[in-house]
């Protein structure tokens, strides 16, 4: 059986107007909403519809996930994913008991335009994101404890695996002008260890999002893989990180202090330990000679176990369906610490680090 971790609701103004929209949402009294919770999705995920197969590891919850905007007055929340809404077409009223749901897995710099800004007061009561602070945490990935060490047998073959990798470096990467200008990062890296750049950034070509790709490109050649995100935020580590963790290759990441603050600590290389990208590039070229060394960033894998994409969205959909079901029967949904001001919170100066790439340093 799955835990499902739960969340104390921060309560905030009682108001239900809002402004910014032409018709404000209105507090609108119906006898009480139905403890088999409905959850709402007003729009899709980026064209992706989810169904109940996403509420498949918390069945105990009693919740269920519908398109449907007929049942909007019968549903305990209602999700809207920033990136698919259009203040044109929203709600005309919110029951008390309702929650209106913020929900985005992007960096600040890749919220909606007008959209994020006009909602940013007045309409959600709940924020559902990566941010260890949100109400609803929604990371992209996460690790659970094991109970027994890999065996000898597990360090043997892996031994013989990394023996068998000729290639150092690789990154896979679509978008070549990021916040972050990690390109300009890697262009000095490559001045010192060659780096294989796949995708639209570089000459070879790996379907992406192609899991066998990444196992037989990745997992058999290199040993190491850039992990740079396209924005340097708090607690925005995505699927760069966690996903490739079971390629059995060491990610290579800009700041400690975030990737600690939710990996394990040897987990990664980052290069903010690292005066330089030479300095850097000469850690590398010695891990590649030291198999001993190199190994001792694996070693994480005896007590933890990383869980990426394919629990992604049924982990996160879950923790929402608790935190719903600690709505006691006579509350009254008021908007959380987070919901309050989306931009004071999500926008806060400090919050990201601008062409941190050109400028590497502790955080």
């Amino acid at each position: 059986m799955v835990s499902i971790a739960t969340f104390t609701l921060h309560t905030g103004d009682t108001k239900f107007n809002w402004t910014g929209h032409t018709k404000p949402v209105k507090a609108v009294h119906v006898t009480k909403i139905n403890r088999n919770i409905t959850i709402l999705m007003w729009v899709s995920f980026f064209g992706t519809k989810f169904d109940q197969k996403v509420l498949s590891i918390c069945p105990d919850l009693n919740c269920r996930i519908t398109n449907n905007r007929s049942e909007l007055n019968s549903s305990s929340a209602v999700v809207f994913h920033d990136r698919n809404v259009y203040t044109s077409d929203l709600p005309e009223q919110r029951l008390p008991e309702q929650h209106f749901v913020f929900f985005l897995l992007e960096s600040p710099y890749h919220t909606s335009t007008k959209a994020f800004q006009q909602l940013s007061t007045g309409f959600y009561t709940l924020t559902m994101n990566y941010r260890r602070d949100a109400d609803v945490h929604f990371p992209f990935g996460f690790f659970k404890p094991k109970t027994k060490s890999l065996s000898p047998t597990f360090w043997k073959n892996l031994r013989k695996e990394v023996a068998s990798k000729k290639k150092l470096i690789a990154w896979f990467v679509s978008n070549c002008q990021s916040p972050s200008a990690r390109e300009f990062y890697v262009k000095q890296l490559q001045k010192h260890v060659p780096v294989d750049v796949y995708g639209q950034c570089g000459p070879f070509k790996c379907p992406r999002n192609n899991s066998y790709c990444f196992e037989s490109v990745v997992r058999q050649n290199y040993k190491f893989y850039i992990a740079f995100e396209n924005s340097v935020c708090v607690d925005y580590v995505t699927e760069k990180y966690f996903d490739r963790l079971n390629d059995l290759v060491v990610p290579i990441v800009f700041g400690r202090k975030i990737y600690e603050a939710i990996g394990p600590n040897n987990s990664f290389i980052a290069a903010d330990d690292f005066k330089s990208p030479k300095e850097l590039a000469d850690y590398l070229k010695r891990l590649d000679k030291d198999v001993d060394q190199y190994l001792k960033y694996f070693e994480w894998m005896n007590h933890a176990e990383s869980v990426g994409y394919k629990l992604r969205y049924e982990t996160g959909f879950c923790k929402l369906c608790s935190k719903l079901q600690e709505q006691q029967k006579d509350w009254i949904a008021t908007p959380s610490k987070t919901a309050k001001n989306l931009t004071a919170w999500y926008k806060k100066p400090g919050t990201c680090h601008p062409q941190y790439g050109k400028n590497v340093h502790k955080l």
